[in-house]
């Protein structure tokens, strides 16, 4: 990891484009040259990461998802700016189309990108990725036409493959949006075709999983 100062953080985010902020500061900035500049703050005194820093869980996981075979991210530099108190992550910026917008846009007969949708959690499910933030707006549609994951900082990976339980909580993240809802219960024989189809899982279980689907789909909360 390096460390830089104030100046050095000047020089690095100069021209930048802020993408995402909140009340405590920057987060996300566009280079516009190809790369992408991510800021971690601690958010408690007491907390875990203090041992294992966000950006450092960021980059691993880019890591793990790259060796498991899932397009993300690729990761450029890990960075500590102690005046600011920030970690910094820089990485190059992937490619596409958010998968929200990409659905949205196809007709009522464009059910083969449901399916593969439905493959690409699978399969995420099958190497063991339980990804909190996995809704349709930190996937992307790259332009080769695969799926790939951003924002992967609120993500687990396990050893083996998730279990029924963690599978459907996934589910209630991944459609936590009414919009996404919408788009998903139009195409829901599509998308559970897909997912089946390479889940790796029981037909009692997977009958589990459609009928969590179904129930999460019939919910009108979220935004």
């Amino acid at each position: 990891m390096e460390k830089i100062s104030r100046q050095q953080y000047q020089q690095l985010i100069e021209g930048a484009e802020v993408i995402e902020k909140d009340g405590f500061g920057v987060k996300v900035l566009d280079t516009h040259k190809g790369e992408m500049i991510k800021l971690f703050r601690r958010k408690r005194v007491f907390s875990t990461a203090l041992f294992k820093p966000y950006a450092v869980r960021f980059v691993n996981n880019a890591k793990q998802l790259t060796l498991l075979g899932i397009p993300t991210i690729t990761i450029n530099r890990l960075l500590w700016c102690g005046s600011i108190k920030r970690h910094i992550v820089i990485y190059e910026r992937l490619e596409g189309e958010l998968l929200r917008d990409s659905l949205s846009q196809l007709t009522e007969a464009g059910e083969e990108p449901f399916k593969q949708f439905g493959e690409f959690v699978a399969t995420l499910h099958a190497k063991g990725v339980y990804f909190r933030s996995a809704h349709l707006k930190n996937i992307l549609v790259l332009p080769n036409g695969d799926l790939g994951l951003i924002d992967i900082s609120d993500m687990q990976i396990k050893r083996g493959v998730l279990g029924v339980n963690l599978r459907k909580r996934n589910f209630e993240h991944i459609l936590r949006y009414q919009k996404d809802k919408d788009l998903i219960r139009k195409h829901f024989d599509s998308f559970i075709s897909g997912y089946r189809s390479v889940s790796k899982i029981s037909e009692e279980n997977s009958l589990q999983i459609k009928q969590t689907i179904r129930s999460i789909l019939a919910s009108t909360q979220g935004a």
